[in-house]
């Protein structure tokens, strides 16, 4: 899409997210989310095989939950530092953290060793992720923003379709330490790529510290994240309760790691961060439970259960990429209303559709469908985040927007995963249904929150401290 905008540095001139002063931020954060993307999916199907040579089933579920909890504390040390010093030391240590992780993973003599590996993983992907909404907040011109989220979106898309695949062949072929290993260069190539545009991003000259009380409430968020992540299938009487004890640490610390008003839905800013937090909670609850029903009442094979999912992948990329084509006066409150209520509205058809059992075809499309509208209204939380947040508030609100996610996400993860578990037993397609209705319930708040998000007059809104 090409407009008209003004670039800081550059003249009034025709531009897009490839013209130069613009293309480095731009294609640099696209590869750096595209090494992230891929690490990410390799990693869930390499993951048997490490178990294996390892012998670390023991440890399984925490390679994942490790990794999750570190991103938490990643996001939010990030979103802070990046204000304070700029994004580009964030970027660059973000990305050490994360070859770091790579070698110590794909080098590990025990399991124990790989965990650690996955926990620096997470950390580095969290620093970088949120410097990187800093670098497109310095160096993209708003009126070009939608256009470079789609592309960010659509990094996801390859990876999606070809690492399941990729991954198999250099298991087979090579050995799963490549996996980690071959991965590294890749964020070198990245940081190439960003860095005259790092070269050019700023501290602003008022931001504040990062205090030790919001670090403490940032380590507590991950620790609860990571084992609410470790939840089992099979619910014994002392994880309720832990499980209560949780979420009420969860609710303390999003009180002070979110925007102020964030758990009530006040107007504007905490509303954006809302939606962002309860639609990706919605989609990730979903896509944990399809793969597996599509396989148990369907008989579909692993690959053709896994539909589902690249379908998704394909049908997001596309629906951001049509909101970043829309005109640069489009209102984007309407915009991502539309797109959260096109996702509400498919996935309660969806929800009828497992019901009642429909044909498998038709739970992938109808999925596919929904994440279109997931499309839509997802790199609009981005957009209007950046445009409620003053400069010295970029990282701490970008963060904030990311940690939301993370929270919810876990959160409706454990809820999902209580309900799968208490009726997969006696009844499998009451326990598919069930997790479904956990999507769609959080899917619908989605619909609220949006419709709180246009702000009562323009205003930035600062993290909770």
């Amino acid at each position: 899409m090409t407009i008209r905008a003004r670039a800081d540095g550059l003249r009034e001139e025709q531009l897009t997210v490839f013209s130069p002063g613009i293309r480095s931020a731009s294609v640099g954060a696209t590869v750096l989310i595209a090494i992230f993307a891929l690490e990410y999916i390799a990693v869930g199907a390499a993951m048997p095989t490490v178990a294996a040579a390892l012998d670390g089933y023991h440890l399984y579920n925490m390679a994942f939950g490790a990794t999750v909890a570190a991103s938490v504390v990643g996001m939010i040390v990030g979103g802070w530092w990046s204000d304070r010093s700029g994004p580009r030391p964030v970027v660059l240590a973000g990305g050490g953290a994360f070859v770091a992780g790579l070698l110590v993973a794909g080098l590990a003599t025990s399991m124990e060793i790989f965990v650690v590996g996955r926990g620096l993983q997470g950390l580095g992907s969290g620093l970088a992720s949120v410097a990187l909404y800093v670098v497109i907040a310095q160096r993209v011109p708003d009126v070009l923003r939608p256009p470079v989220f789609s592309l960010l979106a659509a990094a996801w898309v390859l990876p999606g379709l070809a690492g399941p695949l990729l991954t198999g062949l250099v298991v087979e072929h090579l050995s799963w330490r490549w996996v980690f290993l071959g991965v590294a260069p890749g964020i070198v190539l990245a940081a190439l790529v960003l860095r005259p545009a790092l070269r050019s991003t700023r501290p602003s000259s008022d931001a504040g510290h990062l205090r030790p009380g919001i670090i403490g409430w940032a380590v507590l968020a991950a620790v609860g994240v990571g084992l609410l992540n470790l939840a089992g299938e099979r619910i014994e009487a002392y994880e309720y309760v832990l499980g209560a004890v949780l979420l009420v640490l969860l609710g303390l610390s999003a009180r002070h790691l979110l925007p102020r008003g964030a758990l009530v839905l006040a107007r504007g800013l905490p509303s954006v961060v809302g939606v962002r937090a309860v639609l990706g909670a919605s989609f990730v609850a979903a896509e944990a439970y399809l793969p597996l029903m599509l396989r148990d009442e369907h008989g579909y094979s692993p690959a053709q259960a896994g539909g589902v999912l690249a379908a998704a992948s394909v049908t997001w990329a596309l629906g951001s990429w049509c909101q970043g084509r829309a005109a640069p006066d489009r209102d984007r409150y309407l915009l991502m209303l539309a797109g959260v209520c096109g996702y509400a509205a498919v996935m309660a058809v969806l929800g009828v559709a497992v019901w009642a059992s429909w044909p498998g075809w038709a739970v992938i499309a109808l999925y596919g469908l929904a994440t279109f509208g997931v499309g839509i209204a997802y790199p609009n939380t981005s957009v209007l985040t950046l445009r409620l947040s003053s400069d010295r508030e970029v990282g701490r609100n970008s963060s904030a927007l990311q940690v939301g996610e993370a929270l919810a996400s876990a959160l409706a993860l454990a809820v999902t995963g209580v309900v799968f578990g208490l009726t997969y037993g006696t009844a499998p397609h009451t326990a598919f249904v069930g997790t479904l209705v956990v999507a769609i319930v959080v899917g619908a708040l989605s619909v609220l929150t949006a419709v709180r998000a246009r702000p009562a007059r323009t205003a930035s809104v600062g993290a909770g401290v």
